[in-house]
Order: structure tokens, then C-alpha cells, then sequence
């Protein structure tokens, strides 16, 4: 692929990221071609349609995490925050494509997932910061829920809003015994 083909492909992929996350997932291809700066033309050539491109970013946001989660990290909330970042696109990805050929039996994107997270999550448990008995599709679960709309919340931003819900989450609600 050309330099700019490649630019170009990135920069729909980065537009399309960030308006599935401010928006949701049902924007139109000529709202993501504006906001990247591409004519439409460009857009097709990059892309069939525009569930090709969801599945293009949420492969980017599959790459991120993993190049993110290489790094051990001894803070579990920076695991937990770059997997409730990327469930944030993840489920707007599975909502806009219901009419997607096997899209809610397919669930290779999930095992990705889950097997990304896996070396993490196998650090946070035996660091005692996770339960030995916590799965990654119980983390997937647990980041959904932290990762549903963050302007609910009353703070600042998005980072202040899944901190919050990621200490909650770590300390859980029960008391001490």
C-alpha cells in the first residue's frame, strides 16, 4: 500500500474511532469522511462499507491494548482501563452490525480479545490484585458495565469517570470482614 493510501486508511480509522466513541456507532460514512479530512471516493477504496471499518478500528484497538499490556504493569487499573477504553468501541461495534452475516455468532473477535488480556489479567491474579477465579469473559462483562455511558457521572471526564468506576470495582461495595 502507498504512504498515503496508508495515511489516508489511518486517518479513517482514527475519525471513525472517535466518533463511534462520542456518537455511537450509527454514523453515517459522509459525517466519518468529513471529520478525517477524505472524499467519499477514498473512502470506498479504503473500504467496502462502513462495517469494514469498524472492524478495522476495532482490530487498531486490538493492536493498542496489546502493544499497551506488553509492559507489566503493577497498577491494575491501567489493565482494566485500556480494556473498558476499548469495550467503549467494542459494543458500539457489535450494535451497528446486526445485519453483518453470523455477526452475534461470530465470536473470533471476543477469543481475541480475551486472549490479549489474558497475560495481564494472569499478573493481576497472581499479584492479588484479581480473584484466581475471575475469567476474561467476566472481565469483558465487568468492563462493559464500567465502560456504559461516562457522562452520567458527575465528573470531569471520561479518565476521572472510569477511574472512579475501576476503584469502585477494586474495592467493591461489600464491607471488610
Amino acid at each position: 500500500m502507498r504512504r498515503d493510501a496508508e495515511a489516508n486508511r489511518e486517518k479513517l480509522v482514527l475519525a471513525a474511532k472517535r466518533l463511534m466513541q462520542d456518537q455511537g456507532g450509527d454514523v453515517a460514512v459522509e459525517v466519518i469522511c468529513e471529520l478525517a479530512g477524505i472524499t467519499r471516493g477514498t473512502f470506498y477504496r479504503n473500504f467496502p462499507d462502513r462495517a469494514a471499518l469498524y472492524e478495522a478500528v476495532l482490530e487498531h484497538e486490538l493492536e493498542d491494548m496489546i502493544a499497551a499490556l506488553e509492559v507489566p504493569a503493577a497498577d491494575p487499573l491501567t489493565f482494566l482501563r485500556l480494556f473498558a477504553e476499548m469495550m467503549m468501541v467494542y459494543d458500539k461495534f457489535l450494535t451497528v452490525l446486526p445485519d453483518m452475516d453470523d455477526w452475534s455468532t461470530n465470536r473470533a473477535s471476543e477469543a481475541k480479545i480475551i486472549a490479549a488480556i489474558a497475560p495481564a489479567l494472569g499478573r493481576a491474579q497472581a499479584n492479588g490484585i484479581i480473584a484466581s477465579d475471575i475469567t476474561g469473559e467476566d472481565i469483558m462483562i465487568l468492563c462493559r458495565m464500567i465502560s456504559a455511558d461516562w457522562r452520567l457521572d458527575p465528573v470531569g471526564s471520561k479518565e476521572e469517570a472510569l477511574d472512579r468506576r475501576l476503584g469502585l470495582l477494586l474495592r467493591g461495595i461489600s464491607p471488610l470482614t
